[in-house]
């Protein structure tokens, strides 16, 4: 049974990690480039034939925040020489998404796990630490990918005085044809390769700062995933943050 407490909180007192601030604005921009791009690519029938029936719904989704309906994936990203691995679950074609961060790792000689759940459903989310049995739950009213049309919009025909984008073409990755791109954000001192299918970046190798970055999808399953992880854990302490 989950305990839920009420918390009133400010504007000033949400906290961002620096560890994920440049990683996670890469990915922005790479959503970004999806949505100018267009981004609506075919399946390859000979490495997938059950992503060849899929694209015949995904082709009227490039509207949605994952170019399929329901399933999971899991991402692999090197952020700062550390290697991170989470689940990703979806439904609603990503209007619900249940990501999971389990990892081990060993440093100065002492061993630190984590198990993350994060949780959204519209512009409701959970965090939550499934080792401390403690999450909060709080309300955005815009998502990744609406952030990205947003950007996209906001910059418009200074596109070429703030974001160099050069299309490479389209490439094969684990069965999708994906859209290439090349971006370069000299503000941020970023520079990155993507590849899209449809809304969702399925690799992306680039530097942010001189630090190496990489994300890549290794795996799709279009399964319908169990109800059960887009709830939260029984035996949770929730904060619930007003603002």
């Amino acid at each position: 049974m989950k305990r839920v407490i009420q918390k009133t909180m400010t504007g000033g007192e949400r906290k961002f990690s620096i560890f994920n601030f440049p990683f996670s604005i890469l990915l922005l921009l790479a959503a970004m480039v999806a949505t100018s791009c267009g981004g609506s690519s075919g399946s390859n029938p000979e490495t997938n034939a059950s992503a060849n029936e899929e694209v015949k719904t995904t082709q009227a989704a490039t509207d949605k925040k994952l170019p399929f309906e329901r399933g999971s994936y899991v991402e692999e990203s090197n952020v700062m020489g550390m290697d991170l691995k989470k689940t990703v679950y979806f439904d609603k074609w990503g209007d619900w998404t249940a990501s999971e961060d389990k990892s081990e790792m060993s440093i100065m000689g002492q061993t630190i796990k984590t198990h993350k759940l994060e949780i959204v459903k519209g512009k409701t989310h959970w965090d939550i630490d499934l080792i401390e049995k403690t999450g909060r739950q709080y309300e955005l009213n815009f998502a990744m990918q609406g952030m990205a049309e947003m950007m996209a919009a906001a910059i418009g025909g200074k596109m070429a005085e703030g974001i160099e984008m050069k299309e490479l073409g389209e490439e094969d990755y684990l069965g999708y044809t994906c859209k290439k791109v090349w971006i370069k954000y000299d503000d941020m001192q970023m520079e990155a390769t993507t590849l899209a299918y449809g809304n969702l970046t399925m690799k992306m190798e680039g530097k942010v700062g001189g630090m190496n970055i990489s994300n890549k999808i290794t795996s799709i399953d279009l399964s319908a995933p169990p109800a059960s992880v887009f709830e939260v854990p029984d035996g949770v302490i929730i904060e619930v943050e007003n603002y």
